[in-house]
């Protein structure tokens, strides 16, 4: 039969592995199976960031796509050059 944990032992149980301690050393310490303090681990974390907001989401990804522009930017200026200067070349035939 599964054993029933409360809610605030499996906190302190997060806590600690929040300080730095290692799933598996506190799985051992407390007597919990290691996969049950994994479960409990995962589960805060997915906890944490289901409530986060659509627009995080979206600015992550804009910021993402801004990082990008001065390299598309360079590209773009360069081949212009390019474009240019074989234009010259073929006006100047």
């Amino acid at each position: 039969m599964p054993t029933h944990y409360d809610k605030e032992f499996k906190q302190n149980i997060i806590n600690l592995y929040k300080q730095g301690e290692s799933a598996a050393q506190l799985a051992r310490e407390y007597g919990i199976g290691y996969s049950t303090v994994h479960k409990w681990i995962q589960g805060q974390a997915i906890a944490q960031n289901a409530w986060k907001p659509a627009y995080d989401v979206a600015t992550t990804a804009g910021l993402r796509k801004l990082a990008l522009f001065p390299a598309v930017l360079s590209w773009l200026i360069l081949n212009l050059r390019l474009l240019i200067n074989a234009r010259k070349h073929q006006a100047q035939r």
